[in-house]
């Protein structure tokens, strides 16, 4: 079976979690396409009373006929209110299961792709998807009406009914090629969209340093994304034409058909053989017939979309093509934090960063990892909390192979704080118990002292129930550090990475920072990956980092006194 076939299939899975619903929909189409057929056939009795002035029976069909619209409207507006709640249902649905599978992704896949892809599929992809069923539904309701209405010609006139589903079967084989050349196009055009989504991505993120870095930044920003946005516009300009002159030559030809049939008519009617009001009313359904073509090339074109949705939206759901954390069974309570590297080797995009790495971190102290820039220093923290996977060797805590514990056990004793916290557009609270749902307001209050940010938050008109804006915009960098320094303690994580997390902060910023770190390694192992050496002059042990090496180790006297490149980059950065 292909893969997206089996995505589709995949996709019936979240119809099926609302099966009376989706039964609903199925049950509303039959009802329309049933009660909509009724409707050519009693409008051709009509014609027929017509041509004998039977003035009471036309009344009659003639309020008949109206009932019937009025059902149609009827039924039409619950299959629409059952379809948009269903598909508001699998939408919510398949959007939920993305940012799960997202969360378990390895950071490598973060690194390595762009944010915009990952919009792009959350968004338009989720969207097609959940549409899907409504199209097909709807679709198929017009197919079965159709074919019982070619049945119907077929019973007037044995010859016209014929002639019809060759027009059918003709015009299908041209709407099939046009399909062939509409799918490679329309392909093209999301790849290029998607890549635009992503660039407009960058830019609003960083919308704030294009405008302070001025006029040069913004026109290369700019130049970049009009040249996307340009491939993106050829695209949609080619997948719209592709479309547009096949249906006009389809048109043409279908003109040509038509013609055909008037010619028919005619020498049926002069034969006798024909009804003058059986061929109205076939005259007038005639194109409304047709559209069994456009039903049926509209299923395959929402079908052919919908593989490619699918195809991007299970990537991500069944982690097609990106790397899922993957974790072991064993639960351990009261981590100590001893760390060790064993043989560790790890590339990073066929690039070897580390081969036979080896270092101990012993627990309840200030560790600092320092080195020149791209020697792999942050590296070790994702390797540490498992957001790289070691290709060979073992990392360690408390002597247990991290690749046997469990997904709790790691994420509850081990916090990474980055250089640039993301802090989410809620309340401060509400930002800090995101790491711990369960925690009270003391805990809360108690964290934020211990990280030096509790004055601050309290001298807020709101307080804790301050809204930080997006990314916490009122915060200042070193408000922003503290705040997710208190969000890994309130985890209660015995380890406590810290990536970069004094680089961008001013003198005093840094200075708090550095007496928050201290006090943690009295009851935290904490290990610093450090940009400032000034910052880690106290640390109980720090780790150079040299041609992807541990090079040398010891306090930042003994370093001063042993280690030519720490003293290189000590004496650099004053």
């Amino acid at each position: 079976m292909k893969k997206d076939t089996k995505n589709l299939i995949e996709l019936l899975k979240y119809y099926k979690k609302y099966k009376f619903l989706s039964i609903g929909v199925i049950i509303l189409s039959l009802a329309y396409a049933g009660i909509s057929l009724l409707s050519p056939i009693y409008e051709g009795k009509m014609l027929g009373f017509f041509e004998d002035f039977d003035k009471t029976n036309i009344i009659k069909i003639a309020l008949f006929l109206l009932i019937l619209r009025i059902i149609i409207e009827i039924v039409t507006n619950l299959w629409s209110r059952v379809v948009l709640k269903l598909n508001g249902k699998v939408n919510f649905d398949l959007k939920r299961d993305m940012l799960e599978s997202l969360t378990n992704f390895e950071v490598k896949n973060f690194d390595n792709t762009n944010s915009g892809i990952f919009i792009s599929r959350l968004n338009k992809d989720t969207t097609e998807l959940s549409e899907l069923f409504d199209y097909i539904t709807d679709d198929l309701s017009g197919i079965i009406l159709n074919v019982s209405f070619i049945v119907y010609v077929l019973y007037l006139n044995a010859y016209l009914g014929i002639f019809l589903i060759l027009n059918i079967i003709l015009v299908y084989m041209l709407t099939s090629k046009k399909l062939f050349y509409y799918k490679r196009v329309k392909k093209d055009y999301k790849e290029k969209d998607e890549k635009t989504v992503g660039l407009y991505t960058d830019i609003i993120r960083g919308i704030r340093e294009i405008k302070t870095l001025g006029i040069n930044l913004k026109e290369i920003v700019l130049k970049e994304t009009n040249a996307k946005q340009l491939e993106t516009i050829k695209a949609e300009i080619k997948t719209t034409h592709t479309r547009r002159t096949w249906n006009r030559w389809i048109a043409v030809f279908q003109h040509i058909l038509d013609f055909i049939f008037v010619l028919l008519s005619i020498h049926f009617i002069m034969n006798n053989t024909l009804q003058v009001s059986s061929f109205l009313i076939i005259f007038l359904y005639k194109n409304k017939v047709l559209n069994l073509i456009n039903y049926i090339s509209e299923i395959r074109e929402k079908l052919a979309d919908g593989k490619v949705s699918s195809s991007r939206v299970f990537d991500i759901i069944t982690y097609k093509y990106f790397v899922k954390e993957n974790f072991g069974t064993l639960k351990v309570n009261n981590i100590k934090g001893n760390i060790e590297f064993k043989n560790v080797d790890f590339q990073y995009n066929s690039n070897k960063l580390f081969e036979n790495l080896n270092f101990k971190i012993e627990p309840n102290k200030m560790i600092a990892i320092v080195g020149k820039s791209g020697e792999g220093k942050s590296t070790i923290l994702k390797l540490i909390s498992k957001g790289y996977s070691v290709d060979s060797g073992k990392v360690l805590i408390d002597n247990y192979n991290i690749n046997d514990l469990s997904e709790k056990t790691i994420k509850d004793n081990i916090s990474i704080v980055s250089q640039s916290p993301y802090i989410f557009n809620l309340s401060i609270k509400d930002n800090i118990k995101l790491a711990n749902p369960d925690t009270t307001d003391e805990e809360i209050i108690d964290v934020c002292k211990k990280a030096q940010i509790h004055d601050v938050i309290e001298s807020m008109e709101d307080g804790y129930d301050t809204l930080v804006g997006e990314n916490g915009v009122i915060l200042s960098g070193g408000q922003k550090q503290r705040i997710a320094i208190a969000r890994a303690l309130i985890k209660k994580s015995k380890i406590i990475l810290l990536d970069e997390a004094t680089s961008s902060l001013d003198n005093s910023n840094q200075e708090k920072i550095k007496n928050v770190i201290k006090e943690l390694s009295k009851d935290h192992t904490v290990i610093i990956v450090a940009h400032r050496l000034s910052t880690i002059v106290d640390a109980d042990n720090i780790f150079v980092v040299d041609k992807h090496k541990i090079c040398a180790s010891g306090t930042h006297i003994e370093l001063m006194n042993n280690c030519e490149e720490y003293k290189n980059l000590y004496e650099i950065e004053e």
